[in-house]
């Protein structure tokens, strides 16, 4: 089908799977922020659902986070599991870590979340999307806004920041993953298919994002330009770390915005800057952080010891 050349993928000839395959493995996002895992809901279907983590005990309404790997006590590949994990913690809402699947998944994607009451007739709840999750929870009041004090001038700069992560270097850094070392990446996100239809969805996986990654604009690019627009976007953001470091004293955490509080674009930062140092299938954007921007890696490494100290840090 096709053949190993380093991490980059060959393809010769493939007969097209059966179409359920194909719609199984391919499905569109509706915001474009959350593809690689969206194209995954065979992988986790033929895996049952298990309890991984549970952060507190909790009565009413119960909450469970599904973050598409039975990996606990670890952070996962997703920058957004991450980001939705930050948030809860960071509110002290309780919620039980379970795998999920992108199939049965509201949208098609992961992380998302159920809420439900054991001792009611109401029915589960099921909330997806990292944003759209955050300003349910926010509406109902389980968790504050973190904006809510800021200026408009700040809330404009906090969505900048969140849409340069989201809207481009999830795709810049996916094109790393998939692309230029394709195999790792098949593997970490397949874990759960044997040989050969690993092989098979897998394919379907590469050409999905390599249409993806055109159609977003981040595909029509070289290696190096590529490499260059990661550089940058990570430059700005240790930019602002670095001034927001220096206004603070001893170990406490300091948030992007330079602010005493975190606010909705550190829940995003810390989420890609844990997806940057934990993910193998991205070594070149791994490196670079830690050499050239150790600002995010001490950022996140705060965050880590008073929020996820049960967690195996990278």
């Amino acid at each position: 089908m096709y053949e190993r050349t380093g991490q980059r993928r060959t393809e010769a000839n493939h007969t097209p799977v059966c179409k359920n395959l194909i719609k199984i493995a391919v499905s569109d996002n509706s915001q474009g922020t959350e593809l690689s895992h969206s194209i995954f809901s065979l992988h986790h279907s033929i895996f049952q659902e298990k309890s991984t983590l549970t952060m507190k005990p909790t009565s009413h309404p119960s909450m469970a986070l599904f973050r598409g790997w039975d990996t606990p006590t670890h952070y996962v590949w997703s920058p957004f599991v991450t980001k939705v994990e930050f948030r809860l913690r960071l509110s002290a809402l309780p919620y039980t870590s379970l795998v999920g699947s992108p199939r049965t998944a509201p949208r098609g994607k992961i992380p998302y979340l159920s809420l439900s009451a054991p001792s009611s007739n109401t029915p589960t709840e099921w909330l997806s999307d990292s944003t759209l999750i955050f300003r349910t929870l926010i509406d109902r009041g389980a968790i504050p806004d973190l904006n809510a004090t800021l200026s408009p001038t700040q809330k404009a700069h906090d969505l900048a920041i969140r849409a340069l992560l989201e809207e481009k270097l999830y795709f810049t850094q996916g094109r790393e993953r998939w692309v230029q070392n394709y195999y790792t990446m098949r593997d970490h996100t397949l874990w759960s298919i044997p040989y050969p239809l690993r092989v098979v969805i897998g394919n379907l996986a590469y050409r999905a994002n390599l249409r993806k990654f055109y159609d977003h604009g981040a595909g029509r690019f070289s290696d190096d330009e590529t490499r260059a627009f990661v550089k940058e976007i990570w430059s700005g953001v240790g930019a602002l770390l670095e001034e927001s470091k220096r206004n603070v004293k001893g170990d406490v955490c300091f948030w992007v915005l330079g602010g005493k509080e975190p606010t909705e674009a550190d829940a995003t930062v810390f989420g890609f800057a844990v997806s940057t140092l934990v993910c193998d299938a991205a070594p070149e954007s791994r490196e670079l952080v830690k050499m050239e921007f150790p600002v995010v890696v001490e950022y996140a490494e705060r965050i880590h010891r008073r929020w996820f100290a049960e967690y195996e840090m990278w």
